[in-house]
Order: C-alpha cells, then structure tokens, then sequence
C-alpha cells in the first residue's frame, strides 16, 4: 500500500535544498525513469482480474467493499498527484483507480 509519506517528507523540503530533477547523478536519474515506467505499467497487475470477470463472469469471493475502497484511495492518490504536479503519482494511480472501478462494475454486473 502507497501512504506516501516520502512524498510528503519531500514536500515539507520543498525550499529546503530539494535534490534537481533530472537528477545529476547518473543512477537516481535513470532510477526516477524506471519507477515512472513502473508507475505506467503498475495497472497491468490488474488485468487477470479483469479477464477472470468479463470473460468467465466469475466474481466468487470478490468483495464490493474492497474494490469500492481501493478505487476511492486510488482516485484520492490521482487528485494528489495532478494537484501537486506528480505525474508518476497521477498516472499511476489513474490507471488504477479505473481499472478498479472497473472490476467493481464486473462485480456488480456478474453478482
């Protein structure tokens, strides 16, 4: 689970001498684009998932509650990105946040 709470340790820092980005060193700079590729692809975890529902339109032992949950932490995390211009945090969990609406819809489509 994503608290965030070394993001928000980094924005306390803001106009404390916060490391530049691109960072100068050659591995944190390549670092930041790996995680921003894992940011993209985190949603594709999802996908079994999704094909177990609308292709087999078996939802047995799928929670409301949890997707309903997740989905509302994932869209509370894209509104945090997009307001603090954290385009790993926004992409990342955008794609989540639909595709778990989208499985809540299954459920409630197959239940």
């Amino acid at each position: 689970m994503n608290l965030g709470s070394d993001h928000l340790q980094l924005r306390k820092r803001l106009y404390k001498n916060l490391e530049p980005y691109p960072h100068p060193e050659v591995f944190k700079r390549n670092f930041d684009h790996v995680m921003f590729a894992i940011g993209t692809f985190a949603p594709v975890a999802l996908l079994p998932q999704i094909f177990r529902i609308f292709v087999y339109k078996d939802v047995a032992g799928l929670s409301i509650w949890t997707w309903i949950f997740l989905g509302m932490i994932n869209a509370m995390w894209a509104l945090y990105g997009y307001l603090h211009k954290e385009k790993p945090i926004l992409v990342a969990n955008s794609g989540m946040a639909f595709f778990d609406f989208l499985i809540l819809f299954g459920i409630l489509l197959f239940r």
